[in-house]
């Protein structure tokens, strides 16, 4: 995708059509195109040029969307950081990016200045809001010395346009490179499995923290399709539904947990939701209770399933509206121009209907991670991208989603899938959530411990739990160690965080 000729499309086809609403913000994509433009040329001016980093470290708002299309529209490569990374690790990120700017905001000012002086390229950090700034670091000021002019700059489809750094769950974060022609990929997927929801006057939302891979697919959908594009302002349920009443939103991204509580609003009845299509629930395997009371709470709309890796930019599979009921708890069918194979521990392709190690091959796929060619190399091997989940696929092209290969628990010999105990456990009518994990055992190998964050108003017990699993699963499934837990502890959207699990014992 050519970020700058979307832009010019957009505003010679529909100049006055709303692309970003913000609370009350309404910016038309010939606005976006200004302020995109004016990005671009006061990048320039700082000396910045084609194939030098930012770090966009906000929040979602809408500077966000001119700050990354100006960027990507002069060659340079923007590096969306989640603005609840800080200290040591924020600045090991911006360090391995080789950044020389950053955006952020005046909230996020302390964790900046704090390790300012220990980032080795950054010449220059602007601040958005109010508050005291040090001259030369207003944001205002920044796009304001820019012109209104196309940037003079050509990319090509091989350049690099985004970095997106991984959680850093089994080490430290990595910088997953995405070209330009991986940007049009999550649009093309979506509508070629969902084309019920494709058109230019869909509004779209986003919920989900822009710094993720949700914010630039979601952007750059803006830009392909002519949609407009809604940024929720915090995750209070009261106001994500109010909003979506409000501009008649069609559809949204979210993770389960986040879903869960967005069902928890008491007034969720009293809201108009009819203009809701679907709400794609991504980022971990999502309990059927969870889909089928949003069923019951939202009758118009369809909850899909989808699956894919930020190194897949990121979809591999997608669940069409036609099979949201009749194949619930799958992830989809694959998308076009992917291909899945599903493989055991030697490398072969295993029968359909049993688990195998997920590998993924076609234009979807990463270049790579920046300056770690040992990582790549262990991850793409002849073109496959192993992923280290593992699933398998039906006889009719569903996909089921398993977990981790890591993360396979080996108790007395036999083996068990934490999402297999998982999805026993929240089907319990007083457990909103669960994570299974193994634990060392001398006698065992590994035992089962599960973490339940309970309804409210729930009393459970462990014996409750046990008794529960005994007269559900097989017993060398049934958790030997049962905590609850107000929240599971999270690293990155919806991915539980298993080592902090793991300590917790």
């Amino acid at each position: 995708m050519n970020i700058k000729e979307r832009l010019i499309k957009n505003t010679a086809t529909h100049p006055d059509k709303i692309a970003v609403i913000f609370g009350q913000r309404r910016i038309p994509f010939s606005d976006l195109q200004k302020r995109a433009f004016k990005v671009s040329s006061a990048l320039k001016k700082l000396g910045l040029k084609k194939g030098d980093k930012i770090v966009s470290y906000l929040p979602n708002i809408a500077e966000f969307v001119e700050i990354y299309t100006g960027a990507l529209s002069c060659g340079i490569i923007c590096v969306p950081l989640d603005f609840r990374i800080i200290g040591e690790e924020l600045q090991w990120i911006i360090n391995d990016s080789d950044a020389k700017a950053i955006f952020t905001t005046m909230d996020m000012k302390d964790p900046i200045t704090g390790i300012f002086n220990a980032l080795d390229k950054v010449k220059n950090v602007f601040f958005i809001g109010e508050g005291n700034k040090a001259p030369g670091t207003d944001y205002t000021e920044f796009i304001a010395s820019g012109v209104d002019e196309t940037p003079d700059i050509k990319t090509s489809e091989e350049d690099e346009a985004l970095f997106l750094y991984t959680s850093g769950s089994t080490g430290r974060p990595k910088g997953v490179i995405l070209q330009y022609k991986h940007l049009d990929l999550f649009p093309e997927s979506l509508y070629g499995i969902v084309p019920e929801v494709s058109g230019k006057d869909d509004i779209m939302s986003v919920i989900l923290p822009m710094s993720h891979v949700t914010g630039p697919v979601l952007v750059n959908t803006m830009l392909k399709y002519g949609n407009s594009l809604v940024i929720f302002e915090n995750m209070r349920p009261g106001t994500v539904w109010s909003t979506v009443e409000k501009e008649k939103v069609n559809w949204f991204n979210i993770v389960p947990p986040l879903m869960q509580m967005l069902l928890s609003d008491p007034n969720l009845e009293k809201y108009n939701l009819s203009s809701l299509k679907f709400i794609a629930m991504m980022g971990m395997s999502v309990p059927k209770p969870l889909m089928e009371e949003c069923y019951r709470r939202i009758p118009t709309c369809k909850i899909v399933q989808g699956y894919g890796l930020t190194e897949t930019s990121p979809l591999l599979t997608m669940q069409p509206l036609a099979s949201t009921e009749s194949k619930m708890g799958t992830v989809g069918k694959i998308v076009p121009g992917a291909e899945l194979k599903f493989i055991d521990e030697k490398g072969k392709e295993v029968p359909k209907g049993t688990p195998g190690e997920i590998i993924a091959r076609g234009p979807q796929i990463m270049k790579g991670y920046y300056k770690q060619p040992e990582e790549t190399a262990k991850v793409i091997k002849d073109g496959w991208f192993y992923t280290g989940d593992v699933g398998n696929i039906d006889a009719d092209g569903f996909v089921y989603h398993l977990g981790r290969a890591k993360d396979m628990i080996i108790t007395g010999g036999m083996n068990v899938f934490p999402a297999e105990l998982e999805s026993v456990l929240i089907r319990h009518k007083d457990v909103m959530f669960s994570a299974v994990i193994g634990l060392p055992d001398d006698k065992m190998g590994e035992v089962l411990g599960a973490f339940i964050v309970m309804r409210p108003g729930s009393n459970l017990t462990e014996q409750d739990i046990k008794k529960y699993c005994r007269d559900t699963i097989a017993s060398y499934k049934v958790p030997k160690i049962v905590k609850f837990l107000d929240q599971l502890p999270l690293v990155g959207p919806g991915k539980v965080d298993k080592k902090k699990l793991a300590a917790m014992v």
